[in-house]
């Protein structure tokens, strides 16, 4: 000890505060690795939760006594990982988290005294809740809200009013449902619902934006296109580039030439109606037979030479015969109806790059049957 004090005292001032700033960092470093090495100790027990899961969750944690850190803004809760598996044991007993809306669990215990108003309501809650988890299981819905509108059945057809459903869903980050994905979503909620047609589901992201809209049948009544037939002319013009892409690479090589195609669809339908005759096969349609006879003398006892007063006693003996048939050879009409979407017009144009530096270009138009070059 009087070592060490000797030492302190031949210290100037710079030379001890040098020494304490040196003990400070010292003591200040450790504390921080001791920090960083219990903070790297924690592990995530539920992660994307909503704010009444991670509420539910929290204080479930608290009643525990255990320490435990939130991240993700609250969507996630962190703890010990010497702690994670008996955690999630207590919470999973204790019913939490409820991962949304209760499903059909709602019907596992036996309510005796409830009304058939109160079963259709939970029957309804059940239902959606259900149908959201299944949203949910898609890999790029984080979240899905669920709503139905049953079909209202009624004596008066004015009265009666089809099923319809909302599907409200928020993508993960990065994620984005394709056309494919917003068929299979109504598609499963049309399923799941009595009377529930696809096309009556609209499917909504948290933007509000439409992700699905109704696709009306082609027809050239319309003034603006269908979704139906603006796909089904792109679908046509893919396939006519990918053939010309195909048949000029091997020739002029890739990137050596640029190819458009443009195809211009009539979606006009007809009614066409064929009667045919047959005369090997007839049909007799009607028959009408007329018979008339008459018999016996009308001038019995007249004296030789004198002639009767009136006509009639001049026809003696009459027999007449008529028979009428009218028979037909055609068959029924047979009514036929053209299909629509046939390509009244297709274009391409090929511009190619030579090895010169010539361009030259290559156009070719076909209108009704007629090529011109």
């Amino acid at each position: 000890m009087d070592q060490i004090r000797r030492l302190f005292d031949s210290l100037t001032w710079k030379q001890m505060f040098s020494l304490a700033l040196a003990a400070g960092g010292v003591l200040t470093a450790l504390s921080l690795f001791a920090h960083w090495n219990r903070e790297r100790d924690f592990r995530p027990l539920y992660g994307a939760l909503s704010p009444e899961d991670a509420g539910a969750v929290v204080a479930k944690i608290r009643e525990s006594g255990s320490d435990f850190r939130l991240a993700d803004n609250g969507a996630a809760v962190l703890v010990p990982s010497g702690k994670l598996a008996e955690l999630r044991l207590q919470l999973a007993a204790a019913g939490v988290p409820k991962s949304g809306r209760i499903g059909f669990e709602l019907f596992d215990k036996t309510n005796f005294g409830a009304s058939d108003f109160t079963e259709q309501v939970n029957y309804h809650r059940a239902l959606e809740g259900e149908l959201e988890r299944s949203v949910t299981a898609l890999a790029e819905v984080e979240q899905a809200r669920v709503h139905i509108t049953f079909a209202k059945d009624s004596i008066f057809l004015e009265s009666r009013q089809p099923a319809k459903a909302s599907v409200l869903v928020k993508l993960r980050a990065g994620a984005q449902l394709s056309a494919q994905n917003v068929a299979a979503i109504c598609q499963l909620t049309a399923s799941a619902v009595d009377g529930l047609a696809p096309e009556a589901v609209s499917v909504v992201d948290m933007r509000g934006n439409l992700l699905n809209r109704a696709r009306k049948p082609l027809s050239s009544d319309d003034v603006e296109p269908s979704e139906a037939a603006l796909d089904y002319r792109q679908k046509i013009e893919h396939d006519l580039l990918a053939k010309v892409n195909s048949t000029l690479e091997p020739l002029l090589g890739a990137g050596k030439f640029h190819a458009t195609a443009s195809v211009e669809c009539d979606f006009t339908s007809a009614d066409q109606s064929e009667e045919s005759f047959d005369p090997n096969k007839s049909v007799m349609v009607t028959s009408q037979k007329t018979e008339d006879i008459s018999g016996g003398s009308l001038a019995a006892g007249i004296p030789h030479g004198i002639q009767p007063a009136s006509a009639n006693f001049a026809a003696r003996n009459r027999r007449g015969r008529s028979h009428a048939a009218n028979r037909e050879h055609h068959l029924p009409n047979q009514p036929h109806s053209a299909p629509p979407s046939a390509a009244a017009r297709r274009g391409q144009a090929v511009i190619g790059i030579s090895a010169g530096g010539f361009r030259r270009a290559l156009g070719r138009n076909r209108s009704e049957g007629e090529a011109r070059y």
